[in-house]
């Protein structure tokens, strides 16, 4: 089994050989730090079995500015099927992660393709700011909500895009939670965001293609509504803001692909040695029985952590991912 069948029979809930592997190495310091102590990231790749490979496309805003609320009705947006947002390469500098079109001409025969996408919020705070987009929200919803229809239907085109280049699976990327808590009500989110979302995801899954979510923080007051909306996949299911491994193991784990697991500054910069092999271990065995779980760090790693403790901690994922098999 390679791969991408590996991904996506745990997708489709189907038998696999072991636990499906990622590793979000996208910044540019640890990458770096990572070949100067070890080895290159290529090299990674291929010794821990890392089976998905994320390509980026730009933040919608390529304008070079920020816009007020009342201006978003006249933006007008470059057709997302137009070959520049799957090819775009001028990356901030700390960024290592590489564009659609390259993610798939390097590793598209070898492991599954994620395209990752700005979601409806996350989207649409690349134009007014993220402060003032949450404030908008409240003080001009109509506003907004004419705004969200516009880009949900671009989004749809860039999905379409990204598709026909030939990805495996896509990430919205949509924070919507904070700590013990949802940065807007749920009714708030239930009104003015799922309709655009399910839009968007459910264009995605008409064209064969799963869908993950990515939202930092609390989500269980949405947590049914996100599986409703038609989204496959959940990431990173972050403990820190209140989301109880086991609880949504239990409540959820049938219903969605759990992806994640290991917790960027709460795991592997907290812990070392055999504090982290337990840290890592835990959650296979809360996770991985039954499959409908993928392994990733929650964020990038960052260049704060020590290359070897990553590849030690790799080292362990990988034996622990062959206990849980599903065949």
């Amino acid at each position: 089994m390679n791969s991408k069948q590996r991904v996506l029979a745990t997708v489709n809930r189907q038998p696999v050989d072991r636990t499906p592997i990622d590793c979000m190495l996208y910044q540019k310091q640890f990458v770096e730090n990572l070949a100067a102590q070890w080895g290159s990231r290529e090299e990674f790749l291929d010794d821990f079995g890392i089976d998905i490979f994320a390509g980026f496309v730009p933040y919608p805003n390529q304008f070079g500015r920020k816009f007020d609320v009342t201006e978003l009705a006249d933006i007008r947006l470059n057709d997302p099927r137009n070959p520049q947002w799957i090819t775009h390469s001028d990356w901030n500098y700390d960024f290592a992660g590489v564009n659609v079109a390259q993610a798939v001409e390097w590793y598209g025969d070898k492991r599954a393709i994620r395209a990752h996408l700005w979601g409806i919020v996350e989207g649409t705070s690349t134009f007014l700011g993220i402060e003032k987009c949450w404030l908008n929200l409240g003080m001009y919803p109509e506003l907004m909500m004419a705004w969200f229809d516009r880009y949900a239907d671009w989004l749809c085109g860039l999905v379409d895009n990204c598709i026909d280049a030939g990805v495996d699976l896509l990430t919205l990327s949509d924070d919507w939670g904070s700590n013990n808590t949802m940065l807007f009500s749920p009714r708030m989110w239930r009104r003015m965001i799922r309709p655009y979302t399910e839009r968007v995801v459910q264009h995605a899954r008409s064209r064969g293609v799963p869908v993950m979510l990515h939202s930092d923080g609390y989500l269980m007051p949405v947590m049914d509504e996100i599986i409703e909306i038609g989204f496959d996949l959940i990431h990173p299911i972050q403990e820190s803001a209140g989301m109880d491994p086991q609880t949504i193991k239990e409540q959820y784990g049938e219903r969605i692909v759990l992806y994640g697991s290991l917790d960027v500054v709460d795991g592997l910069l907290a812990y070392d040695g055999e504090a982290l092999d337990e840290y890592i271990r835990h959650r296979f065995e809360i996770y991985a029985p039954g499959g409908g779980f993928i392994y990733c760090t929650g964020h990038f790693v960052q260049n704060d952590i020590p290359p070897l403790r990553l590849v030690r901690a790799y080292g362990l994922v990988l034996a622990e991912t062959q206990k849980f098999g599903t065949r």
